[in-house]
């Protein structure tokens, strides 16, 4: 069997690109940060999963250790730490770097407004008043700080790490809505009269992450939508889809 091939993981395009790699007969590691929907080893004993998340010096020696000869960087969009740790211990172990990101979807879309940061986003939000949902993650509520709490409703992850981070938020029962997409264009819309928003926030997750649905929803109910711009980093190589990871594998890089 060749060396393995790393996939840091932890998104849909992440898992689906690691099972057709498994099927094909490839060594894979795994990595995701909480190993929620892994692929189980017992059905692919060529797998690896790799929980938890990784400094610089831990891939390194990762990629050293398993003479990893691929990493395949499936991580989400706004997960620019990760990319970035990755892109340095590949380049300084000497391993292929190769970036898995559908395209954005907001950025074709006119009527969607669009910012650099949280900071930019919440100055345009604490002169604009009415209801505001926020579709970001429970990872950036913080960002949310100089904002009245009761302008507020989360939908977030339905776990009790997250629950728990929004009351020590001070957000209270009525204002989270805790459930798991993906999220039908009309889901979105009964949210959105529920609460009578004003502004629904996002991230350009691309056509996996829903956010097609929300923008839809919003303009049907008279909402703006607020997406905060991917990250601005530079890859060395990337493809769009599983389909193409494949390709490249297969038939080499002329095909990225």
């Amino acid at each position: 069997m060749s060396s393995p091939i790393l996939v840091l993981g932890g998104t849909s395009d992440g898992r689906a690109v690691t099972d057709a790699l498994l099927a094909r007969g490839e060594a894979v590691i795994y990595s995701s940060v909480s190993g929620m929907n892994a692929p189980d080893t017992r059905d692919w004993p060529q797998l690896t999963n790799q929980v938890g998340a990784m400094d610089g010096e831990e891939m390194a020696t990762l990629l050293a250790g398993r003479t990893v000869r691929l990493c395949v960087d499936a991580t989400h969009p706004y997960a620019k730490a990760v990319s970035q740790t990755a892109m340095a211990a590949c380049g300084e172990q000497g391993v292929a770097y190769l970036r898995l990101e559908r395209p954005g979807l907001c950025k074709r879309r006119e009527d969607v407004h669009f910012f650099k940061d949280y900071d930019e986003m919440v100055a345009y939000l604490k002169d604009h008043p009415g209801n505001i949902l926020t579709t970001t993650g429970s990872r950036e509520l913080g960002h949310y700080a100089p904002l009245p709490k009761e302008r507020l409703r989360l939908r977030v992850l339905p776990t009790s790490g997250v629950l728990a981070k929004c009351e020590e938020l001070g957000y209270t029962a009525s204002q989270i809505i805790a459930m798991q997409g993906p999220f039908t264009l009309e889901m979105n819309v009964a949210m959105l009269r529920q609460f009578d928003i004003r502004y629904l926030t996002t991230k350009d997750s691309g056509s996996l992450g829903g956010v097609a649905q929300k923008v839809d929803a919003a303009l049907e109910c008279g909402a703006e939508v607020l997406c905060v711009a991917r990250p601005g980093l530079h890859y060395p190589r990337v493809c769009e889809t599983p389909e193409q990871v494949l390709d490249y594998i297969i038939n080499g890089e002329e095909t990225v």
